[in-house]
């Protein structure tokens, strides 16, 4: 036995001893690791090169001797059920022992005296998170009658009282149990499930590696039967439809174990360091699975489990940042609708036009007049006549019809550009309504998150009330905490839906159908400003400076407020020179037509007979004459010189709003890419305010739970860090909002670029940023 000495040079050597290796082994490794490195430096503390077993007891057995008789080692820590429960049960060990992984402290006749071990140098983690529990908690939730408990066959060897412990438990809910020694290969354990138990207890499956767990879980959720697994990470996550396992127990698990070596290096005897490791149940649903096997979880049930799979409750149609705005842009109705009235624009160009082309009219008459009139017109108006004709006329020159035509053609332009900034609108309005809904579902994370720690607190005040170490006082408190927090949960959750709804109105889908959302990152494609080197310069004053001088380059190319100005400012000039031509410029037309009678029928179709003296020559039934014809108003009541005037000032009008607009773009364009500045480094503020604030909680929660802080000191803390957290949420999101704001200041957005237009506005940047 070496004796740890607090002020000893080298470090102290802890020997890690693993049930048998593999992922899990790894994965619990790594977070004693992790939590090791944050109470100790590396002068003070190794962790040694894990012992494992070969899943056997005796394999486990002999991994737990070696580490014992290595005269480097000043501690031993068991990480596997069965090394735990060898360690507990062989009385005191040679050198400071930890058992880090017990599997139910009650079910195993472990040593327990005042709130400790009693044994010298022996100590273990008892977490009040039991199986018994856990499994009355899964038959209100799914009232099986008969259920298969897989537990390893080797921890039912290394743990006699084991089988009989679970038989009990579950009779005590009111159902049988068969217990089913589990096999190295999926196929044998799954054959050994009875065919008529209508639901499963999976006890932590460490021979599993994760292709064999999940093809486990597979074949149990093909036969359509409930599982419960005792180990949340990675069952749930694999497959099994419950756990009672808070998804923060191996973290405090290391945590602890950190904690206790730290006392034990300093000279405290572990046999005298408390076992009890408070942990309140929190429900783990794997939602994919729970619709695979047909259970309807209540809405309640929702709200206070951690939910895994949530896309499974209905079926959603996976839309990213980028799909949604090349969405809006082609079917918001608000969209369509400008762009119909753009095309109606087109019509009124078309109109303008036709002042400018011939005119060509055709006439066809028929003709009857009363017999007695018709006899009296010499042939002139005959009862019966059929007569046509077409005209002509061609504007040759025509001042105010070609300024009428150029000037729509310019406020077309402007129409379209008009059009163009709507879209960019609805765009922006997409993408803000799309983030706003990642935003509502981060912030519901949190909100869940913040319900189950306080939970987790309500059921540590319970357990303290039970041992008398405070009073009822707490117990009230978390009570009233536990309703706060599912209140502003459900308030979280509603907000979510709402914001869903929206998003669906923009993208013109039905209102109730959910969308599957990717998350969005800063360097994500559907933004323009991607490059990781252009996100770095936010940060950056000097180089800020002159990526702003850049986008507000872009912007003027770009913004369709200014072109939409542009154009009627083209169009206003057109009608000033059209009014200083008005006063000495005539309008010259042609002008022309013919007629014919096709016939004539009754009386007085044709002339009568008179002396040769008094005949007279008759008209021609066909006739025709063309005309070019030049007009000039001599004097219109002054209207040409108020109309030139008014011209003139107009022009000046939509000057002085070109200008004022080009400064609202420069303005908009710093101003957001100042705003995303200041949102891009508090990400990393605001992240790193949450972890501290995180550790804060986890640690003063660990001494709430030994008692060695009061309530209101939690209460700070888990505020704290909700209000961090929340803060670390809104940070990112707020710089993705900032990020689509300052593509609408420049006047387009990267998803609306065709190929060569982005890699165009790339090439610009690229040589900006090379300079």
């Amino acid at each position: 036995f070496v004796t740890p000495v607090a002020g000893q040079r080298a470090p102290a050597r802890v020997a890690v001893v693993m049930d048998q290796a593999g992922v899990r082994s790894d994965t619990m490794l790594a977070v004693l690791r992790r939590e090791v490195q944050g109470f100790f430096r590396d002068d003070e503390l190794t962790l040694v090169a894990s012992a494992c077993g070969d899943g056997s007891m005796a394999g486990i057995r002999r991994a737990l001797d070696e580490a014992m008789r290595d005269p480097r080692v000043s501690a031993v820590v068991t990480m596997g059920p069965v090394g735990s429960h060898l360690l507990v049960s062989a009385g005191a060990p040679a050198k400071p022992a930890i058992a880090g992984a017990m599997f139910d402290a009650s079910w195993q006749s472990a040593p327990e005296a005042n709130g400790s071990s009693g044994v010298p140098r022996l100590t273990y983690l008892n977490q009040s998170y039991d199986v018994a529990r856990a499994l009355a908690e899964f038959r209100r939730l799914v009232p099986f009658q008969r259920l298969a408990v897989v537990v390893a066959r080797e921890q039912l060897r290394a743990i006699p009282s084991l089988e009989g412990a679970v038989q009990l438990a579950v009779e005590k809910t009111g159902a049988t149990a068969r217990i089913v020694a589990a096999d190295t290969t999926t196929a044998e354990i799954l054959g050994a499930i009875p065919n008529d138990a209508d639901a499963v207890f999976l006890a932590p499956q460490l021979q599993l590696n994760d292709e064999g767990l999940s093809a486990l879980l597979s074949g149990i959720n093909a036969r359509r039967l409930p599982t419960l697994a005792h180990a949340n990470e990675p069952d749930v996550r694999l497959g099994a439809l419950a756990s009672y396992e808070p998804l923060e127990n191996a973290q405090r698990r290391a945590r602890r174990i950190a904690v206790d070596l730290q006392r034990i290096l300093a000279g405290e005897d572990a046999g005298t360091l408390p076992v009890q490791l408070v942990a309140a149940p929190r429900l783990a649903l794997n939602l994919t699975t729970a619709r695979l096997i047909g259970f309807s979880p209540s809405r309640t049930l929702l709200t206070d489990a951690t939910l895994v799979g949530a896309e499974a409750l209905v079926p959603r149609d996976t839309v990213t940042l980028a799909d949604a705005m090349r969405i809006v842009a082609n079917t918001n109705l608000d969209v369509v609708a400008a762009r119909l009235e753009a095309m109606s624009g087109e019509a009124n160009v078309k109109i303008a036009q036709s002042n400018l082309l011939p005119k060509i009219d055709a006439r066809l008459t028929q003709t009857r007049t009363r017999s007695g009139t018709a006899a009296a017109s010499f042939g002139q108006q005959p009862e019966r006549m059929g007569d046509g004709g077409l005209s002509l006329s061609v504007p040759l020159y025509a001042e105010r019809s070609w300024a009428a035509y150029q000037s729509e053609e310019k406020l077309q332009q402007g129409r379209e550009a008009q059009r163009d900034q709507l879209r960019l609108d609805v765009v922006l309005d997409a993408g803000t309504a799309y983030v706003s809904t990642l935003r509502a579902q981060s912030l519901a994370r949190v909100k869940r998150i913040n319900l189950a720690r306080t939970q987790s607190n309500l059921e540590i005040a319970r357990l303290r009330e039970g041992v008398g170490s405070s009073s009822r006082a707490d117990v009230f408190r978390w009570e009233g905490e536990v309703a706060n927090a599912r209140r502003d949960l459900i308030a979280a959750d509603a907000q979510v839906r709402v914001a869903g709804i929206s998003l669906n109105r923009m993208l013109n889908r039905p209102l109730e159908r959910p969308v599957a959302q990717p998350a969005v990152a800063p360097g994500d494609a559907a933004f323009l400003l991607q490059d990781s080197t252009v996100l770095q310069w936010l940060d950056e004053p000097d180089r800020l400076a002159t990526l702003t001088r850049f986008l507000g380059g872009e912007a003027a190319s770009f913004s369709p407020e200014l072109a939409q100005l542009d154009a009627g400012i083209a169009a206003k000039r057109r009608q000033e020179v059209a009014a200083q031509r008005a006063f000495w410029l005539p309008d010259v037309t042609l002008q022309g037509g013919m007629s014919n009678v096709f016939s004539r029928n009754g009386a007085g179709s044709s002339a009568p007979t008179l002396p040769a003296q008094y005949d007279f020559p008759n008209t021609p039934d066909m006739s025709w004459q063309f005309k070019i014809q030049a007009s000039y108003p001599i004097f219109n009541g002054f209207s040409r010189a108020a109309n030139r005037a008014q011209t003139e000032v107009d022009l000046r009008r939509l000057q002085v709003q070109r200008q004022n607009a080009q400064l609202g773009v420069d303005q908009r364009v710093r101003s957001t890419i100042e705003s995303a500045g200041a949102t891009y480094a508090a990400i990393a503020l605001s992240r790193a305010a949450s972890e501290a604030a995180e550790q804060n909680y986890q640690l003063v929660s660990d001494a709430y739970s030994r008692g060695a802080v009061s309530i209101t000191t939690l209460i700070d803390a888990q505020v704290a860090a909700l209000n961090a957290e929340q803060s670390a949420a809104n940070a990112v999101h707020d710089f993705l909002l900032d990020l689509l704001k300052l593509e609408r200041s420049i006047g387009t957005f990267g998803v609306l670029l065709t190929p060569a237009e982005r890699q165009a506005f790339h090439n610009r940047l690229s040589s900006i940023i090379s300079q």
